[in-house]
């Protein structure tokens, strides 16, 4: 008997976590109580919380996007810009595991943590990568 009444709060538990979430509490309430209330709090835990995503995106429609940050790589903003337009890279080698591609005016643009990687010369590119 106190196992059920265990079983039945830890499951209202996690119906009160799903609400703040912004799922159905209900809905939640049945999948805990029937399987387990700590199988039902590990998925309400994988899965993403849609109350701050509604926040987010109302936040954002109202404002607008927020302005992308100012590119800096190794704190020096001066030496190296990030370009994160989708363009197809077709490097012209590889150094140390980085595709890169000499620009016309000499400067090296790199792929590098998902990003293209703007350096003045090679031997800036280099230098960042020893």
């Amino acid at each position: 008997m106190i196992v059920l009444i265990i079983w039945f709060v830890l499951t209202l538990v996690v119906a009160g976590a799903a609400e703040a979430r912004g799922r159905n509490a209900f809905g939640w309430f049945v999948i805990a109580f029937f399987l387990s209330p700590l199988i039902g709090i590990l998925l309400l835990l994988v899965f993403p919380n849609l109350k701050q995503q509604r926040l987010l995106e109302a936040a954002v429609a109202q404002r607008g996007p927020p302005p992308l940050p100012k590119a800096s790589f190794l704190g020096r903003s001066d030496r190296v810009t990030i370009d994160r337009t989708p363009r197809p890279f077709e490097p012209d080698g590889v150094f140390a595991g980085v595709p890169y591609k000499v620009a016309d005016d000499g400067s090296i643009h790199a792929i590098m943590q998902g990003a293209l990687v703007r350096f003045q010369d090679f031997d800036r590119f280099t230098g960042s990568l020893s």
